[in-house]
This record gives structure tokens, sequence and C-alpha cells, in this order.
């Protein structure tokens, strides 16, 4: 019957210490690339800024186009021209993502 006394807290000091431990590194190649500030040539694209939507139908792929507040996936792509539009279709940003 000691036994099972003695169990319940060691078992408590199991949890906390393993509660504690230092987190793990990333492993090493796993973070993302650096890249520079126009990895997909979105300067080029700025005077779009301003115009209706049907306009990056004659952008270069990859291309990524979204209204704000909508779900988008969270992978970056350095290359992909991300295309951000108001409620009305309206260019209101271009940039890489």
């Amino acid at each position: 019957m000691k036994n099972v006394f003695y169990a319940g807290p060691v078992m408590a000091l199991v949890v906390v210490a393993g509660c504690t431990a230092a987190p793990m590194s990333k492993p090493a190649g796993t973070a993302q690339p650096a890249s520079g500030p126009d990895t997909c040539n979105a300067a080029a694209y700025q005077s779009l800024i301003g115009q209706d939507a049907v306009v990056d139908l004659s952008l270069p792929d990859p291309k990524r186009t979204y209204r704000l507040g909508d779900p988008v996936t969270s992978d970056f792509n350095p290359a992909r021209l991300n295309i951000k539009l108001d409620d009305t279709d309206t260019i209101i940003a271009i940039d890489c993502g």
C-alpha cells in the first residue's frame, strides 16, 4: 500500500518536469529562405493599383487574388504575386508572398 501512496506524487513530478523541458530547436534547413523585397517583380505592377480586378487576368502565374478579410493560406511563396482587392473588386495592393 505504501507504493501506491508514493506513486501519485512521483507521477506529478514527472508531469511537471516534462512541462518545464527546454523547447526543441528547429532542424537545420527548415527556415523560410530569405527573400529580397521584390522577388516576384511586384514593383512592375504597382501601376495597376486602383484599377478593376479584371486586369489581373493578364498577370503572370503564380498569383493569388483575394479581398481583404478573405481566408488565405499561410504558405509563403516568394515568387507569387498577391493581388489584394477591396469590396468593389478594385486592386488596392500588389506584393509578393
